[in-house]
């Protein structure tokens, strides 16, 4: 199961990247503070993304459970086998997400001007996030049965749920 364990797992890396960031941006002779502090939250934004999407995605290898799976088990007291299905394909829906989200921003950063992708990285992931739920809730009310049908509130209570009981 992912949890912080897993997250903790990719710090290491993430401090490495941060740390080969600055040094590259010195080295290359760019001593702006504002560009520094640019590629500083990229690093943020897409890391986080990154992480986010590998955590989604390896619960999708063979022998694991898919993550929405495990967040599902804390408000259904029995799986069916189309939740389980729809479970499954909802884990690679964020997967996909996370994976898009990370894209974009670098193509927002490196493609668009400063302020387009400062939008995108700060106004936007939220309410995006936040879509991505309610789409999920969507699909969720249009393809399963009514017994394994739950509200967006019970959805979150899981997803919370999951994440507390994942701790060390």
């Amino acid at each position: 199961m992912a949890g912080r364990d897993e997250l903790r797992g990719w710090l290491p890396g993430a401090v490495l990247l941060v740390v080969w960031a600055g040094a590259s941006h010195y080295l290359i002779g760019i001593h702006k503070a504002a560009a520094w502090v640019d590629w500083l939250y990229l690093i943020q934004h897409v890391g986080i993304n990154v992480v986010l999407g590998a955590v989604f995605g390896r619960s999708l290898f063979a022998g694991r459970r898919p993550l929405v799976t495990v967040f599902a088990s804390h408000v259904h007291a029995s799986m069916s086998p189309s939740l389980l299905s729809f479970t499954r394909r909802a884990t690679l829906a964020w997967t996909l997400f996370f994976a898009v989200m990370a894209a974009l921003s670098l193509l927002l950063f490196f493609l668009a001007p400063i302020e387009v992708w400062s939008a995108f990285a700060n106004i936007l992931t939220g309410p995006l996030v936040a879509a991505m739920f309610v789409a999920e809730n969507e699909v969720r009310k249009r393809v399963l049965p009514r017994e394994d049908q739950i509200g967006i509130i019970a959805a979150l209570r899981g997803f919370r749920v999951g994440m507390r009981s994942s701790g060390p």
